[in-house]
């Protein structure tokens, strides 16, 4: 064997010891970071921001695979897990879903009803109620003859069930359409009557938004309002 063939096999042997080395390598590396990160495991994560108190729906989920050992550990794991929850609070895209951050619905109790109306949207803070809050509905009348006009707390303290998607409510006696926020509460019968009532007969009725915690009921002589007051202030002044 001449100096070049002996040069050509020692370029080979050690181009064949290199590679092993390098294949050994990788596979140290990869056998290191699969006992470091461990098995992996699916957890829930938003694919785009929720409000409060919104239902979350399996389109708005993404299941992606994590190391087990970084997974939350009250994280569910599949779509159905969630299944018929609300968001606790409003949350960004992203977020990986956790026991806590999706609630049970508002369940109504025995002897109420659901009942849903559609209220201004423009007047009736559309965009701010959310399940679970409670609110008083108030509604003027146009009186007749020589009763005066007034504005009532017709109902007090009422659960919010449910809102609805603003939409465009066409009324006859409107110059222009208005935008209508179906909303659902739970009553009990007598204020499902005095709900039904007000929606039928009164002139403009509105949801206020209560603070949170608030559920003092307002008292009867305090619920109603007909200008005299105000009247009596001006007066005065």
């Amino acid at each position: 064997m001449n100096p070049r063939q002996r040069r050509g096999v020692f370029l080979l042997v050690v181009t064949s010891v290199l590679a092993v080395a390098v294949f050994a390598g990788v596979l140290y590396y990869v056998r290191t970071v699969s006992t470091q990160v461990g098995p992996m495991t699916t957890v829930l994560q938003l694919n785009r921001a929720v409000e409060a108190q919104e239902p979350i729906e399996p389109a708005m989920l993404e299941e992606i695979a994590v190391p087990e050992r970084w997974a939350p550990a009250s994280a569910p794991h599949t779509k159905s897990d969630v299944e018929g929850l609300v968001a606790a609070t409003a949350y960004k895209r992203g977020a990986v879903v956790q026991a806590g951050m999706l609630v049970e619905r508002p369940i109504v109790q025995p002897g109420f009803r659901e009942v849903a109306v559609v209220v201004d949207a423009e007047t009736g803070v559309a965009g701010k109620v959310r399940p679970g809050d409670r609110v008083d509905v108030i509604a003027t009348m146009r009186a007749d003859g020589d009763s005066k006009n007034l504005a009532r707390v017709w109902v007090s303290n009422v659960l919010v069930v449910e809102v609805g998607i603003p939409t465009t409510v066409e009324d006859p006696d409107d110059i222009a359409p208005s935008r209508g926020l179906p909303v659902t509460f739970a009553l009990s019968t007598e204020d499902a009557l005095t709900l039904a009532y007000v929606e039928t007969f009164s002139e403009k009725m509105r949801i206020a938004l209560r603070g949170a915690g608030d559920e003092a009921e307002i008292p009867f002589d305090e619920r109603t309002f007909d200008g005299t007051v105000a009247q009596k202030k001006k007066q005065e002044s």
